[in-house]
């Protein structure tokens, strides 16, 4: 068949053809820009509700700058717009949604005025600012400072270990790449497509060092899938980690070894323990490296993965899920405010940092490095590191103090309030607006009480759902509140701490701080000085490397098996005197948890807690959320009692009889 004939084998009449309807040609907008057109069109649709007629194409097809007022003044009113910026930007989505509704092109006049409509009048009257948003860069003294108080000092609970473990690999990563949080978890942009940085964008290689053959180290090349505008398209910018000796914390390696473990990632069937990646990885003599293979079935998972609860209320890894952007970000928030910075910032304050010390590189570099398409965009990300005033002076550059003004060091104070005091709480109860709340809430279910007699029973009707409403209502209220009150206080802090300090040096009582570390588990202590050694890795000998390094892995996997539960996290004393490999608990009291108590997985501190009360041990054992009926049994979790039950009420009686513990 002649190459030039159409595919199309069958004769069409293309006289017939071209007097057929138009086709619906599908947009050709990013996912992203098509989820912003779609929340549009949802804002709009609740607007028109408040309109006669209440048909949305009805006013899409009379639109006018008064009906876009309308919308605009609406939207300003039910949601926290901050910056003149981001709401231009919502703007030019709503002419986008008019332009695919109607399939018209915007008229020029009215997207004018609808532009001078937003920087003006709506700008003055919602006081929107007209600045951007700042936050200053991290630089390697920022990375290692955080990434240490992560692992051995912070406070702050995570759902499991890994999720800690992440957050720091997700801020290791980026300073290494300057990649946007998008490329490496799951994009609030994309969300439910479940596509971050997967096993199979890994290679990993034990490679001999070109300057010492007789030395081999480990080598890993990471390809990025999903940059800014070519997700999943054309050639995918490839990135190198080699190891980081002089820091284990810092080293991406190390933590992709460890999820590996977790994950039983490794293809060949030899490698169990980390010491097998050094036993059997020797290179041949014809091969520059020894190839570390994934296994097929786990290629297409995310490396970075979020936490779920599973059926008995306890906090997992979720086998298959990627980690969203905003839990990472609401991480980030948190263990920042931890860690003493004065504005907390975003995730892409570290690609901020990683882009400053771009500067050398030439435009087309740049760009393919951040993923950027046009050079000027660069400008953005980067602040004045220029000594102006030494250059001018014909002196030389300071570039220490330099260093320190252009970073987040500066105003670091990890002394600032991390929680509310107990009058600030009490204040927050005292609310008017909150306390009208508890009293509908009150009342509503002394109503349902005397009309069903107990809660439960007034399941699925309509003051049930009306409680359950009013609940959320609460806890949402009281959250708000008190995520204002310590924002508020946390920013008081930092305007006033410059006076204190002074006025206690006057006093001659210099103001001292300590980390508080009783919440602190003794081995991430252990990992954290293991890992933190800050030596110059060249003067240590190769074998205390690789040992450190075996060491350090051995003791990141013991760490999975040591969690503590939110609820133990801030009444739990961590009992140095419990080991840590404890295999069997004798049950001397009866307010522990059988539960916690059979779970492997909990630090020893966790697992042999005793309640203070007996019905503060029966809600905490009503979370487990247990079936009423076990089918295919279950042994009581008292370690040495292999005890075979089948329902809830036996196991509670098997417990009480056998055991001493009320449920």
């Amino acid at each position: 068949m002649d190459k030039r004939q159409g595919k199309v084998s069958s004769k069409i009449d293309w006289n017939q053809f071209v007097q057929e309807p138009d086709i619906e040609v599908k947009s050709s907008f990013a996912t992203t820009t098509q989820q912003s057109i779609i929340l549009v069109h949802r804002n709009f649709e609740r607007f028109v509700h408040n309109l006669k007629p209440q048909e949305y194409k009805y006013w899409l097809q009379n639109i006018n700058l008064r009906v876009i007022e309308g919308f605009f003044r609406w939207y300003l009113e039910n949601h926290a717009v901050v910056h003149q910026s981001g709401f231009l930007v919502f703007a030019r989505y709503f002419r986008m949604y008019w332009c695919e509704e109607m399939g018209q092109i915007f008229d020029y006049d009215l997207r004018r005025r609808m532009t001078m409509l937003v920087c003006t009048t709506l700008t003055d009257e919602y006081e929107l600012e007209l600045g951007g948003k700042t936050q200053p860069s991290m630089n390697i003294d920022d990375l290692l400072y955080t990434t240490h108080h992560l692992v051995g000092i912070t406070n702050v609970w995570f759902p499991t270990v890994r999720c800690r473990q992440q957050h720091s690999t997700l801020r290791k990563m980026m300073t290494s790449t300057s990649a946007r949080p998008g490329t490496l978890v799951e994009s609030s942009g994309y969300m439910r497509q479940n596509d971050a940085l997967l096993w199979k964008d890994i290679e990993l290689y034990m490679v001999k060092h070109p300057e010492h053959p007789t030395c081999k180290v480990l080598l890993m090349r990471v390809k990025h899938r999903l940059n800014k505008g070519r997700r999943n398209r054309g050639v995918a910018p490839v990135y190198t980690y080699t190891e980081r000796n002089d820091n284990l914390g810092l080293c991406v390696i190390q933590d992709i070894l460890e999820y590996a473990f977790l994950d039983n990632a490794f293809a060949s069937q030899h490698i169990k323990s980390p010491r097998d990646l050094w036993l059997y990885t020797d290179i041949p003599g014809h091969r520059q490296s020894t190839p570390i293979h994934f296994k097929d079935s786990v290629k297409n998972i995310p490396i970075l993965r979020r936490a779920v609860k599973d059926s008995e209320g306890n906090w997992i890894t979720h086998p298959t899920k990627a980690l969203t952007y905003a839990r990472a970000q609401e991480d980030e928030i948190r263990t920042s405010r931890s860690a003493g910075f004065k504005e907390p910032g975003s995730l892409y304050k570290y690609r901020k940092g990683a882009a400053a010390n771009l500067r050398h590189l030439d435009e087309h570099s740049r760009n393919q490095v951040m993923g950027h398409r046009r050079g000027g965009a660069f400008a953005y990300y980067v602040q004045i590191r220029d000594d102006t005033q030494s250059a001018f002076m014909e002196t030389p550059a300071r570039d220490a103090l330099l260093k320190l003004s252009s970073n987040a060091s500066l105003t670091r104070d990890a002394s600032a309030p991390q929680e509310l005091s107990k009058q600030e709480k009490i204040n927050i109860e005292l609310n008017p607006e909150l306390k009208d709340l508890r009293r509908k809430c009150a009342e509503l279910r002394r109503d349902i009480i005397s009309k069903y007699h107990q809660i439960q029973k007034a399941r699925g009707s309509e003051q049930f759902q009306q409680l359950k409403h009013l609940q959320s209502q609460v806890r949402a209220t009281r959250k708000r509140l008190s995520t204002q009150t310590m924002k508020v206080r946390y920013t008081e802090f930092f305007h006033t701490v410059g006076n204190q300090i002074i006025d206690h040096n006057f006093r001659g009582e210099p103001l001292k701080f300590e980390f508080n570390q009783n919440r602190v588990i003794p081995e991430r202590t252990t990992i954290a000085q293991l890992e933190f050694k800050n030596r110059n890795a060249d003067t240590v000998d190769d074998t205390e490397l690789l040992e450190d390094r075996i060491k350090s892995l051995e003791l990141r996997l013991q760490l999975h098996r040591l969690e503590i539960p939110k609820q133990l996290h801030t009444r739990i004393s961590i009992d140095t005197t419990v080991s840590a490999e404890l295999q069997a608990v004798a049950v001397t009291a009866s307010l522990m948890c059988p539960v916690c108590l059979g779970r492997t997985s909990l630090h020893p501190s966790a697992r042999t807690y005793q309640y203070a009360r007996k019905d503060t041990l029966q809600k905490h054992f009503a979370r487990h959320n247990l079936s009423r009926s076990f089918s295919s049994g279950r042994s009581c979790d008292i370690p040495d009692c292999n005890k075979s039950l089948h329902s809830l009420t036996q196991y509670k009686h098997h417990q009480a009889t056998e055991h001493g513990i009320e449920l």
